[in-house]
């Protein structure tokens, strides 16, 4: 090497050095900032949890089941709330079809909407849905939901699917079915004050089976009727 590139190395060097001792510095203001973020998320009251939010829950005393079940205290930290570990837990409630859980950063808000499961009609002494779910609605009063009786729940999916085949004016009427197999439903209506049972048969025929079961009502001789079987609507008994 010429004696004479000596100091031309020399300059390079020296004018380096600044930068690398510059190097060490700015890695470590990366990360305080790195820890100051991971302080802030985790362990600062900064984002804490100041208001949890539930929609879609059918009653009080469901979302009452909810609380508990989600466990999200007020003051918690919100980075530790994890969306998904709690729309685990919710799945596992029987009268949940689905549900969503988000966070708003900015105002400490955690948010669960629920899709909660329709009562079609009450089975056992529990709700069942369209699908053929089973599941006790915490709160829900029996309302105009017909009671339903059969030896499994796809019968009494089969009975309900006789229920919401009938025109409204009959369906607020009926106060039950029973399904002992495909070929034979009963149902149990009030009609003017009365209770009339009605032996429908197969799931089939039936606007011809109400005009029949109108026409016989209103003949004189059947006011103290209190069964009608229309399994063959061309053929009805009355008893």
């Amino acid at each position: 090497m010429s004696i004479h590139l000596l100091p031309s190395l020399l300059m390079d060097y020296n004018a380096a050095l600044p930068n690398m001792k510059r190097t060490p510095l700015l890695l470590g203001i990366v990360i305080l900032i790195f820890a100051g973020l991971a302080y802030i998320f985790a362990w600062s009251s900064l984002l804490t949890v100041k208001s949890i939010s539930i929609s879609g829950a059918p009653t009080s005393e469901s979302e009452s089941i909810i609380l508990q079940k989600v466990d999200i205290k007020s003051g918690s930290q919100l980075a530790r709330v994890e969306p998904r570990a709690i729309e685990r837990r919710i799945s596992a409630i029987a009268w949940v079809d689905k549900s969503s859980v988000s966070r708003d950063w900015f105002r400490g808000k955690v948010t669960i909407h629920l899709t909660p499961r329709t009562p079609m009609a009450f089975y056992n002494g529990k709700t069942l849905d369209k699908s053929g779910k089973v599941f006790e609605l915490p709160g829900f009063a029996k309302t105009n939901l017909p009671e339903v009786t059969a030896a499994n729940p796809q019968l009494g999916l089969a009975a309900i699917d006789l229920f919401r085949n009938l025109p409204s004016e009959i369906q607020s009427s009926v106060l039950s079915l029973a399904a002992k197999n495909e070929s034979s439903f009963i149902l149990l209506i009030e009609r003017n004050g009365r209770k009339l049972q009605l032996l429908w048969g197969k799931n089939e025929m039936s606007e011809l089976k109400l005009q029949v079961i109108d026409s016989l009502l209103a003949l004189p001789e059947n006011k103290k009727i209190r069964s009608i079987d229309v399994s063959a609507p061309h053929a009805p008994i009355v008893k």
